[in-house]
Protein backbone atom coordinates (compact mmCIF):
# COMPACT_ATOMS: atom_id res chain seq x y z
CA UNK A 1 0.00 0.00 0.00
CA UNK A 2 2.77 2.42 0.94
CA UNK A 3 4.59 1.82 -2.35
CA UNK A 4 1.36 2.51 -4.24
CA UNK A 5 0.89 5.77 -2.37
CA UNK A 6 4.46 6.82 -3.14
CA UNK A 7 3.97 6.21 -6.85
CA UNK A 8 0.68 8.15 -6.77
CA UNK A 9 2.36 11.06 -5.01
CA UNK A 10 4.89 11.42 -7.82
CA UNK A 11 2.21 11.55 -10.52
CA UNK A 12 0.58 14.88 -11.42
CA UNK A 13 -3.09 15.12 -10.53
CA UNK A 14 -5.29 15.48 -13.60
CA UNK A 15 -9.01 15.81 -14.16
CA UNK A 16 -9.92 12.21 -14.79
CA UNK A 17 -13.46 13.09 -15.82
CA UNK A 18 -12.40 15.34 -18.70
CA UNK A 19 -12.11 13.80 -22.15
CA UNK A 20 -9.31 14.57 -24.56
CA UNK A 21 -11.34 15.75 -27.55
CA UNK A 22 -13.69 18.72 -27.85
CA UNK A 23 -16.61 16.68 -29.20
CA UNK A 24 -16.22 14.04 -26.49
CA UNK A 25 -16.48 16.74 -23.85
CA UNK A 26 -19.34 18.54 -25.61
CA UNK A 27 -21.37 15.33 -25.92
CA UNK A 28 -20.36 13.80 -22.58
CA UNK A 29 -23.20 12.47 -20.43
CA UNK A 30 -21.25 11.21 -17.43
CA UNK A 31 -20.10 14.02 -15.16
CA UNK A 32 -22.50 16.61 -16.61
CA UNK A 33 -25.69 18.03 -15.15
CA UNK A 34 -27.72 16.78 -18.14
CA UNK A 35 -28.98 13.58 -16.45
CA UNK A 36 -30.23 15.60 -13.48
CA UNK A 37 -32.18 18.15 -15.51
CA UNK A 38 -33.38 15.97 -18.40
CA UNK A 39 -36.86 15.47 -16.93
CA UNK A 40 -37.31 19.19 -16.30
CA UNK A 41 -36.30 20.03 -19.88
CA UNK A 42 -38.68 17.41 -21.27
CA UNK A 43 -41.47 18.80 -19.08
CA UNK A 44 -40.85 22.28 -20.48
CA UNK A 45 -40.94 20.93 -24.04
CA UNK A 46 -44.13 19.01 -23.34
CA UNK A 47 -45.80 22.11 -21.92
CA UNK A 48 -44.77 24.17 -24.95
CA UNK A 49 -46.22 21.46 -27.21
CA UNK A 50 -49.54 21.80 -25.42
CA UNK A 51 -49.33 25.55 -25.91
CA UNK A 52 -48.84 25.01 -29.65
CA UNK A 53 -51.98 22.88 -29.72
CA UNK A 54 -54.26 25.07 -27.65
CA UNK A 55 -53.04 28.66 -27.84
CA UNK A 56 -54.17 29.37 -31.44
CA UNK A 57 -57.72 29.00 -30.15
CA UNK A 58 -57.13 31.48 -27.28
CA UNK A 59 -56.01 34.67 -28.99
CA UNK A 60 -55.98 36.89 -25.88
CA UNK A 61 -53.21 34.79 -24.19
CA UNK A 62 -50.57 35.61 -26.78
CA UNK A 63 -47.63 37.64 -25.47
CA UNK A 64 -45.14 39.91 -27.21
CA UNK A 65 -41.42 39.01 -27.17
CA UNK A 66 -40.19 42.37 -25.87
CA UNK A 67 -40.72 41.61 -22.13
CA UNK A 68 -38.64 38.42 -22.46
CA UNK A 69 -35.67 40.27 -23.90
CA UNK A 70 -35.37 42.35 -20.72
CA UNK A 71 -36.40 39.70 -18.20
CA UNK A 72 -34.11 37.12 -19.83
CA UNK A 73 -31.12 39.38 -19.27
CA UNK A 74 -32.06 39.82 -15.59
CA UNK A 75 -32.60 36.09 -15.18
CA UNK A 76 -29.19 35.36 -16.70
CA UNK A 77 -27.49 37.71 -14.26
CA UNK A 78 -29.35 36.09 -11.36
CA UNK A 79 -28.23 32.58 -12.34
CA UNK A 80 -24.64 33.63 -13.05
CA UNK A 81 -24.50 35.23 -9.61
CA UNK A 82 -25.67 31.97 -8.04
CA UNK A 83 -23.15 29.93 -10.03
CA UNK A 84 -20.32 32.28 -9.05
CA UNK A 85 -21.36 32.06 -5.40
CA UNK A 86 -21.19 28.26 -5.60
CA UNK A 87 -17.80 28.35 -7.32
CA UNK A 88 -16.45 30.69 -4.64
CA UNK A 89 -17.34 28.05 -2.04
CA UNK A 90 -15.71 25.30 -4.14
CA UNK A 91 -12.51 27.29 -4.66
CA UNK A 92 -12.26 28.36 -1.03
CA UNK A 93 -12.57 24.71 0.00
CA UNK A 94 -9.80 23.79 -2.44
CA UNK A 95 -7.50 26.45 -1.00
CA UNK A 96 -8.22 25.21 2.51
CA UNK A 97 -7.24 21.69 1.51
CA UNK A 98 -4.09 23.08 -0.05
CA UNK A 99 -3.35 24.52 3.37
CA UNK A 100 -4.00 21.13 4.97
CA UNK A 101 -1.50 19.58 2.53
CA UNK A 102 1.19 22.14 3.36
CA UNK A 103 0.67 22.16 7.11
CA UNK A 104 0.63 18.36 7.28
CA UNK A 105 3.98 18.25 5.50
CA UNK A 106 5.38 20.95 7.78
CA UNK A 107 4.07 19.24 10.90
CA UNK A 108 5.62 15.93 9.86
CA UNK A 109 8.96 17.47 8.86
CA UNK A 110 9.28 19.59 12.01
CA UNK A 111 8.17 16.80 14.32
CA UNK A 112 10.51 14.29 12.75
CA UNK A 113 13.44 16.70 12.45
CA UNK A 114 13.26 18.39 15.83
CA UNK A 115 12.32 15.48 18.05
CA UNK A 116 15.32 13.74 19.59
CA UNK A 117 13.36 10.66 20.54
CA UNK A 118 13.70 7.17 19.17
CA UNK A 119 12.01 5.71 16.09
CA UNK A 120 9.03 4.50 18.13
CA UNK A 121 7.78 7.99 19.03
CA UNK A 122 8.60 9.37 15.56
CA UNK A 123 6.71 6.56 13.83
CA UNK A 124 3.64 6.97 16.06
CA UNK A 125 3.66 10.73 15.53
CA UNK A 126 4.00 10.56 11.75
CA UNK A 127 1.24 7.97 11.43
CA UNK A 128 -1.10 10.14 13.49
CA UNK A 129 -0.31 13.13 11.25
CA UNK A 130 -0.88 10.99 8.13
CA UNK A 131 -4.26 9.87 9.50
CA UNK A 132 -5.40 13.43 10.28
CA UNK A 133 -6.42 14.40 6.69
CA UNK A 134 -8.21 11.06 6.17
CA UNK A 135 -10.24 11.67 9.31
CA UNK A 136 -11.04 15.24 8.24
CA UNK A 137 -12.23 13.91 4.88
CA UNK A 138 -14.47 11.33 6.54
CA UNK A 139 -15.90 13.92 8.91
CA UNK A 140 -16.75 16.35 6.10
CA UNK A 141 -18.46 13.55 4.19
CA UNK A 142 -20.38 12.29 7.24
CA UNK A 143 -18.61 8.92 7.17
CA UNK A 144 -18.02 6.90 10.35
CA UNK A 145 -16.24 3.81 9.01
CA UNK A 146 -12.57 4.10 10.07
CA UNK A 147 -11.45 0.50 9.66
CA UNK A 148 -9.24 1.49 6.72
CA UNK A 149 -7.07 3.49 9.14
CA UNK A 150 -6.01 0.39 11.09
CA UNK A 151 -2.67 0.24 9.28
CA UNK A 152 -1.87 3.78 10.39
CA UNK A 153 -3.30 3.89 13.92
CA UNK A 154 -3.55 0.28 14.99
CA UNK A 155 -6.69 -1.63 16.00
CA UNK A 156 -6.86 -0.26 19.55
CA UNK A 157 -6.83 3.39 18.54
CA UNK A 158 -9.19 2.76 15.63
CA UNK A 159 -11.67 1.27 18.10
CA UNK A 160 -11.38 4.41 20.26
CA UNK A 161 -11.73 6.64 17.20
CA UNK A 162 -14.90 4.85 16.09
CA UNK A 163 -16.61 5.80 19.35
CA UNK A 164 -15.59 9.47 19.23
CA UNK A 165 -18.37 12.02 18.77
CA UNK A 166 -16.23 14.24 16.52
CA UNK A 167 -13.56 12.27 14.67
CA UNK A 168 -11.13 15.18 13.96
CA UNK A 169 -11.20 16.24 17.61
CA UNK A 170 -10.05 12.76 18.64
CA UNK A 171 -7.04 12.69 16.31
CA UNK A 172 -6.23 16.30 17.19
CA UNK A 173 -6.16 15.35 20.88
CA UNK A 174 -3.98 12.35 20.04
CA UNK A 175 -1.43 14.55 18.26
CA UNK A 176 -1.51 17.01 21.17
CA UNK A 177 -0.83 14.10 23.53
CA UNK A 178 2.18 13.02 21.48
CA UNK A 179 3.56 16.58 21.36
CA UNK A 180 3.05 17.00 25.11
CA UNK A 181 4.75 13.68 25.72
CA UNK A 182 7.74 14.77 23.66
CA UNK A 183 7.96 18.02 25.61
CA UNK A 184 7.63 16.23 28.96
CA UNK A 185 10.40 13.79 28.02
CA UNK A 186 12.56 16.70 26.80
CA UNK A 187 12.56 15.33 23.27
CA UNK A 188 11.83 18.89 22.12
CA UNK A 189 12.53 22.25 23.74
CA UNK A 190 10.11 25.14 24.24
CA UNK A 191 10.79 26.77 20.86
CA UNK A 192 10.36 23.48 19.00
CA UNK A 193 7.17 22.80 20.93
CA UNK A 194 5.69 26.12 19.77
CA UNK A 195 6.67 25.46 16.14
CA UNK A 196 5.07 22.01 16.11
CA UNK A 197 1.93 23.12 17.91
CA UNK A 198 1.51 26.09 15.56
CA UNK A 199 1.42 23.81 12.51
CA UNK A 200 -1.10 21.54 14.24
CA UNK A 201 -3.31 24.52 15.08
CA UNK A 202 -3.28 25.69 11.44
CA UNK A 203 -4.67 22.33 10.33
CA UNK A 204 -7.45 22.67 12.90
CA UNK A 205 -8.17 26.19 11.60
CA UNK A 206 -8.51 24.84 8.05
CA UNK A 207 -10.84 22.12 9.34
CA UNK A 208 -13.02 24.74 11.03
CA UNK A 209 -13.21 26.76 7.81
CA UNK A 210 -14.24 23.64 5.84
CA UNK A 211 -16.95 22.92 8.41
CA UNK A 212 -18.15 26.50 8.03
CA UNK A 213 -18.62 25.94 4.30
CA UNK A 214 -20.34 22.61 4.97
CA UNK A 215 -22.72 23.95 7.61
CA UNK A 216 -23.60 27.22 5.84
CA UNK A 217 -25.60 26.48 2.67
CA UNK A 218 -26.70 29.11 0.20
CA UNK A 219 -29.67 31.14 1.52
CA UNK A 220 -32.86 29.29 0.66
CA UNK A 221 -34.67 32.53 -0.21
CA UNK A 222 -32.20 33.05 -3.06
CA UNK A 223 -32.86 29.57 -4.49
CA UNK A 224 -36.62 30.04 -4.22
CA UNK A 225 -36.61 33.38 -6.05
CA UNK A 226 -34.29 32.15 -8.80
CA UNK A 227 -36.35 29.04 -9.47
CA UNK A 228 -39.62 30.92 -9.30
CA UNK A 229 -38.27 33.31 -11.93
CA UNK A 230 -37.23 30.35 -14.12
CA UNK A 231 -40.66 28.76 -13.78
CA UNK A 232 -42.57 31.92 -14.74
CA UNK A 233 -40.19 32.62 -17.62
CA UNK A 234 -40.54 29.12 -19.12
CA UNK A 235 -44.32 29.04 -18.65
CA UNK A 236 -44.81 32.33 -20.50
CA UNK A 237 -42.10 31.90 -23.15
CA UNK A 238 -44.04 29.45 -25.39
CA UNK A 239 -46.94 31.89 -25.51
CA UNK A 240 -44.64 34.47 -27.09
CA UNK A 241 -42.87 32.05 -29.44
CA UNK A 242 -45.79 30.12 -30.90
CA UNK A 243 -47.04 32.91 -33.16
CA UNK A 244 -43.53 33.51 -34.54
CA UNK A 245 -42.10 30.02 -35.04
CA UNK A 246 -45.11 27.70 -34.65
CA UNK A 247 -44.09 24.10 -34.05
CA UNK A 248 -40.51 25.13 -33.55
CA UNK A 249 -41.60 26.43 -30.13
CA UNK A 250 -40.99 23.16 -28.19
CA UNK A 251 -37.41 22.93 -29.50
CA UNK A 252 -36.53 26.56 -28.74
CA UNK A 253 -38.19 26.30 -25.33
CA UNK A 254 -36.23 23.11 -24.64
CA UNK A 255 -32.97 24.83 -25.58
CA UNK A 256 -33.67 27.78 -23.30
CA UNK A 257 -34.83 25.47 -20.50
CA UNK A 258 -31.65 23.40 -20.83
CA UNK A 259 -29.47 26.48 -20.38
CA UNK A 260 -31.45 27.84 -17.43
CA UNK A 261 -31.78 24.53 -15.62
CA UNK A 262 -28.09 23.76 -16.21
CA UNK A 263 -26.93 27.01 -14.59
CA UNK A 264 -29.29 26.45 -11.69
CA UNK A 265 -28.07 22.87 -11.16
CA UNK A 266 -24.40 23.84 -11.45
CA UNK A 267 -24.95 26.27 -8.58
CA UNK A 268 -26.45 23.41 -6.55
CA UNK A 269 -23.58 21.03 -7.34
CA UNK A 270 -20.90 23.51 -6.28
CA UNK A 271 -22.48 24.34 -2.91
CA UNK A 272 -21.00 21.29 -1.17
CA UNK A 273 -17.53 20.53 -2.62
CA UNK A 274 -16.85 17.66 -0.20
CA UNK A 275 -19.53 15.04 -0.84
CA UNK A 276 -19.17 12.44 -3.57
CA UNK A 277 -22.86 12.83 -4.37
CA UNK A 278 -22.19 16.18 -6.06
CA UNK A 279 -20.58 16.55 -9.46
CA UNK A 280 -17.04 17.97 -9.61
CA UNK A 281 -16.48 17.38 -5.90
CA UNK A 282 -12.94 17.89 -4.62
CA UNK A 283 -10.65 14.85 -5.13
CA UNK A 284 -10.20 14.41 -1.38
CA UNK A 285 -9.25 10.72 -1.64
CA UNK A 286 -6.30 11.50 -3.91
CA UNK A 287 -5.28 14.51 -1.83
CA UNK A 288 -5.29 12.47 1.38
CA UNK A 289 -3.28 9.68 -0.24
CA UNK A 290 -0.71 12.24 -1.37
CA UNK A 291 -0.46 13.68 2.14
CA UNK A 292 -0.08 10.21 3.64
CA UNK A 293 2.68 9.34 1.20
CA UNK A 294 4.54 12.59 1.83
CA UNK A 295 4.20 12.41 5.61
CA UNK A 296 5.30 8.79 5.94
CA UNK A 297 8.17 9.51 3.55
CA UNK A 298 9.66 11.98 6.01
CA UNK A 299 10.75 9.15 8.31
CA UNK A 300 14.33 8.05 7.59
CA UNK A 301 14.75 4.52 6.28
CA UNK A 302 17.16 1.94 7.60
CA UNK A 303 20.19 3.49 5.85
CA UNK A 304 19.49 6.94 7.25
CA UNK A 305 18.33 8.40 3.90
CA UNK A 306 14.99 10.01 3.26
CA UNK A 307 12.45 8.06 1.24
CA UNK A 308 11.78 9.26 -2.27
CA UNK A 309 8.17 10.14 -1.46
CA UNK A 310 9.31 12.90 0.88
CA UNK A 311 10.70 14.76 -2.13
CA UNK A 312 7.32 14.80 -3.88
CA UNK A 313 5.81 18.13 -4.84
CA UNK A 314 2.60 16.64 -6.12
CA UNK A 315 -0.06 18.71 -7.81
CA UNK A 316 -2.46 17.92 -4.96
CA UNK A 317 -1.01 20.93 -3.14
Amino acid sequence: MIQRLRRAALEPQQNREEYDGFLKNALAWHGSVSPKIARRVLAAMLFSTLVCLELPHIVHLRIEMTPFEFSGFALGLLLVFRTNAGYDRWWEARKLWGSIVNQSRNLAAIGSGYARGGPEWRSEFLRAVAAFPHIIRKSLRGERDVEDLTELLGPKKVAELATAQHLPSWINAEIIRLIAEARHRSLIDGFEFQRIDRERALIVDALGACERILKTPMPVVFAIKARRFILVFLVLLPMALVERIGWGTPFVTGLVAYALFSLDQIGVELQNPFTKKNLSHLPLDEICETIESNVLGVEPDGSGHRNAASLSVSGAQ
